[in-house]
């Protein structure tokens, strides 16, 4: 056992594997692996081992797809079998909703240039003969699925990495680990190795390493089994392998294994394990059938298949899985430890880890993503991931496991969690709520008469017309919105201006009462963060303060951002960093008509000369101190009123009694963002990404010249753009752009779309996107493919929406 490394991984399934090898491949030799058992220990190696790419998300698609690619290709290069079938999978549809999912998703393939197609029954038939179609009217035939051995899988990348000198350890658990002179120090029973970095891949075991650490991972195991069969006859007939099955009517895989069958369902209600600890001799151990919870599945398969029912069971499997609040896994680093980083949470592990690995080992080595990882980041959970949250989200998850995906979706499990002073006045108004970081906010506003629910849809659903009143009644009139979730903090000290700078690209505002917008980059000049920054007054003792706010899903990966720069490449800033998003509401007053309103509420001085745009004041409302910040994210006239939590509901009172002789209604986050896309504003997470430098998004304007000396400066500088942000109104009836969608001129592949939706103010279907370089300056027009359909854009060179600003700066 040696006694330092650069990396120790620590645990061995195939995503600790899959890490340790990519990390080998990118030319980090010095890398270990601890396993406290035997490689696969855990959930890898009584997983089903499917590999699919049917996914909502764009970057999980590509991440299972690196999957695939790899396992297919990695006997070759090892000589070590991993048992990979490329049969192809199938998923049936049963309604015009799956149909459109299938449709998106199939456009949304050609970005990966990844088979994908919508198939009819009959083409079904052809794949799986002794199959009944009741109630299938299509299906999503994806050819390059399929499924790998996941214990002969792993110890093929255990091998790939040995033989690039890596180390793997088997028999040795972590008892314990520390920071110590810069270091990381892992414990074990054979000695202490100190590194630089550390990783958790601890599977099942992932939230108590975290523990030692004091990190609390969002991560429950939940039961799952599936039945292998005797042979059936009607396989052993046929001159193919038949394509992997899922039929999301009845909630369950199903595949050939052998000339038998595997059948794994997702049942309700979803059993969790291990939640208060893991047994210390659990390793490679099951847990006890209970054909009792999944019968009314394996019977629903019966009637799709009945040469099921005509078999014996040879054996049954019943494992923990692990799972996340979102379903998602956890790739990253983890906030407040330097050089922690996780690869664990996976309930689809076999499909996902080999490029999670790929990914994140560039991550490790290159400084920076090479794709948008946030959905992944670990840092994208709060403190309000709590164990209980985290059961009742990962049930919801598993149970949920074929549903449809559909846009907006909000699913009700830990809800509601945060609330604002505000909630239930908001819901006695009709307000149907979201949840982001764990707060409820309104999305939108159930008139008299309407019940306040959300009926899901691909296409415009029952609160666009709701939302359209919203958004005419603001443009009109005024509307109030909480915003009170927004991620705040407080930045003050001698060196506050200088880290800021550091930190910015855009800098922070020079002039006190002054905001400024400004995105945060990484090192290879991609956007990292987005945050507007406002220059307060010093507390008396002459040291610049600031206050940031930034997305409020972004608050722990923002705050993780900002600490672990105060001392960063050698320098080191004395600064002091406050989070207040819990103790700050927020209040979006906008529309022509809210400087009246304001102006009834207070004494300040609320006129265009005393109070221009872009400008924050110190006032009173209804007896509360508010900061008055002239801005707003919907193109009106309009504040931010941010002030202590518990004045919020004060503040509004006054406000929505001052405003009922102005037209004042409530408005939501779906409103806002019909107006925002109006307007051209960039969102993080859609426009704004890892991905993506400020230039390509179009806002150079934002950006200072390389000399000042921001982090990703010097590589934004070299940085040749791919892409050009281009806005795009597009002839759809009952249904706008959704994010993926891909954008047509002539046959050629030329863009995609990153937000999509209807501008009520200008009655257009309006799309963002990034469209290749230099298209936009040769073409006036291309095609958006909306569920099969391939529909005319037209790109824009102006806002569509007050092009001069003038409701802004009135």
């Amino acid at each position: 056992m040696q006694t330092h490394a650069r990396v120790v991984i620590i645990g061995g399934g195939i995503a600790g594997c899959s890490l340790l090898y990519h990390l080998a491949r990118g030319g980090w030799t010095d890398i270990v692996l601890l396993e406290k058992h035997e490689l696969t220990a855990g959930s890898t190696w009584h997983a089903a081992g499917n590999t699919p790419h049917f996914e909502t998300s764009l970057n999980m698609v590509r991440i299972q797809k690196y999957s695939t690619e790899l396992y297919e290709r990695l006997e070759a290069e090892t000589g070590q079998p991993t048992g990979f079938h490329k049969c192809g999978s199938l998923r049936l549809g049963e309604n015009q909703d799956r149909l459109d999912q299938f449709r998106h998703l199939e456009a949304q393939a050609k970005h990966l240039d990844m088979p994908f197609e919508v198939i009819g029954p009959d083409e079904i038939k052809s794949l799986l003969p002794f199959m009944g179609l009741d109630g299938v009217i299509a299906g999503a035939h994806t050819p390059a699925d399929g499924y790998t051995d996941p214990s002969s899988t792993t110890a093929a990348l255990a091998k790939g990495a040995r033989d690039r000198g890596a180390v793997i350890h088997r028999h040795t658990p972590c008892n314990g680990m520390r920071r110590e002179g810069g270091e990381w120090v892992v414990e074990t029973p054979k000695g202490e190795i100190r590194c630089e970095h550390v990783v958790n891949a601890g599977g099942t075991w992932a939230r108590e390493l975290g523990r030692m650490v004091g990190l609390a991972l969002p991560i429950v195991s939940c039961e799952h089994q599936y039945l292998v069969t005797e042979s059936v006859p009607e396989v052993e007939a046929l001159d193919f392998e038949f394509p992997l099955l899922r039929d999301p009517m009845a909630s369950y895989y199903l595949r050939q294994e052998g000339k038998g069958m595997l059948l794994g369902p997702y049942e309700t209600p979803c059993h969790v394990w291990g939640v208060d600890g893991i047994p210390p001799d659990f390793a490679d151990d099951l847990l006890p059938p209970d054909l009792d919870r999944i019968e009314y599945i394996v019977e629903q398969a019966i009637a799709r298949i009945p040469a099921l029912g005509r078999v014996g069971i040879k054996r049954t499997v019943n494992g923990p899985i692990p799972h996340t609040p979102d379903g998602n896994p956890l790739i990253g680093p983890a906030a407040d430890l330097p050089n922690y980083w996780c690869i664990n949470g996976f309930s689809v592990g076999i499909a996902q880890s080999g490029g999670a690995g790929h990914y994140l080992a560039g991550w490790m080595i290159e400084g920076a993503p090479e794709i948008d990882m946030f959905e992944f980041d670990p840092r994208r959970y709060g403190p309000h991931a709590g164990l209980e949250y985290t059961v009742a989200r990962s049930i919801e998850v598993y149970e949920k496991m074929y549903a449809i995906g559909f846009p907006h979706e909000e699913r009700s499990a830990g809800r509601p969690l945060k609330t604002t002073p505000l909630y239930h006045r908001l819901k006695d108004h009709g307000a149907v709520f979201e949840a982001r970081y764990g707060w409820e906010r309104a999305a939108w506003f159930a008139p008299e008469g309407v019940e306040p629910k959300d009926e899901p849809s691909f296409r415009r659903a029952n609160w666009f017309p709701h939302v359209g009143a919203e958004c005419r009644a603001v443009r009109d009139h005024a509307g109030i919105l909480d915003l009170s979730a927004f991620a705040k903090f407080e930045i003050s000290g001698p060196d506050a201006t200088t880290y800021l700078s550091r930190l910015c690209a855009n800098g922070p505002p020079k002039s006190i009462g002054r905001v400024r917008l400004t995105q945060m980059l990484n090192t290879k000049g991609k956007v990292n963060g987005e945050a507007t920054i406002l220059h307060l007054p010093d507390a008396g003792n002459g040291d610049p303060r600031y206050y940031m706010v930034t997305a409020a899903v972004a608050e722990t990966h923002d705050r993780d951002w900002l600490d672990k720069h105060v001392a960063k490449d050698g320098r080191s800033f004395d600064v002091t960093i406050e989070t207040q998003s819990e103790a700050i509401g927020v209040l979006v007053l906008a529309g022509p008509n809210s400087r009246d309103i304001l102006a009834a509420v207070t004494r300040a001085d609320v006129s265009n000369a005393a109070f221009p745009w872009l400008s924050a004041r110190e006032i009173e409302i209804a007896m509360a101190p508010v900061r008055a910040i002239r801005m707003t994210y919907v193109g009106e006239l309009g504040w931010e009123l941010h002030m202590p939590m518990p004045y919020l509901a004060a503040v509004y009172e006054a406000l929505w009694a001052a405003g009922q002789t102005h037209g004042l209604v409530n408005f939501g986050t779906r409103a806002m963002d019909s107006m925002r896309l109006e307007k051209g504003y960039r969102a993080w997470g859609s426009e704004l990404n890892a991905e993506l430098t400020p230039l390509e998004a179009g806002l150079d304007r934002l950006t200072r010249p390389a000399e000042a000396g921001y982090i990703g400066a010097e590589a934004l500088a070299q940085a040749k753009p791919d892409w050009t942000f281009a806005i795009l109104t597009v002839d759809a009836d009952d249904a706008d752009a959704l994010p993926n969608s891909p954008i047509w001129s002539c046959d050629e592949l030329v863009g995609i779309v990153t937000s999509g939706g209807y501008g009520h103010r200008v009655e257009k279907s309006i799309a963002f996107a990034y469209l290749k370089a230099g298209i936009a300056e040769v073409k006036d027009e291309v095609e958006v493919m909306i569920f099969g359909e391939r529909r005319k854009g037209t790109i824009t060179n102006q806002l569509l929406y007050d092009s001069m600003n003038t409701n802004l700066t009135q």
